[in-house]
């Protein structure tokens, strides 16, 4: 094979495999608000398997107030809480797909809900 080829080749596939990125976003960047009547703080994943937990967003958040937008490398199905008070909340299993994502926090007859918008 020529030295040309082998390096027309070579730059086909360095271009096609770093244009990856624009097709595949893995970058979620993520703000949380606080749509309850109490405080909150520290929207975080927690392990399934061993409950250990990796803060998303420090914010402490009162009634109505948003975070700041926290960058993180995650797109997949993660299972969420919070703390309220003293108490660690679970939020349930969700998504996230890349881009930028407002976690709204609510409370339905006395339980936490968290929607992506």
């Amino acid at each position: 094979m020529s030295v040309f080829r082998c390096s027309l080749i070579l730059t086909l596939t360095l271009a096609v495999s770093s244009c990856t990125h624009w097709l595949i976003e893995t970058e979620t960047r993520i703000q949380v608000e606080n749509g309850t009547n109490r405080e909150i703080c520290d929207l975080s994943l927690v392990s399934q398997k061993s409950g250990q937990t990796a803060v998303l967003v420090p914010d402490i958040l009162r009634k109505g107030e948003r975070s700041r937008i926290y960058e993180h490398e995650l797109v997949g199905e993660f299972n969420f809480a919070i703390f309220s008070g003293d108490k660690q909340v679970n939020l349930g299993v969700h998504k996230l797909k890349g881009g930028t994502v407002l976690a709204q926090i609510t409370e339905e007859e006395g339980r936490f809900v968290m929607q992506f918008k």
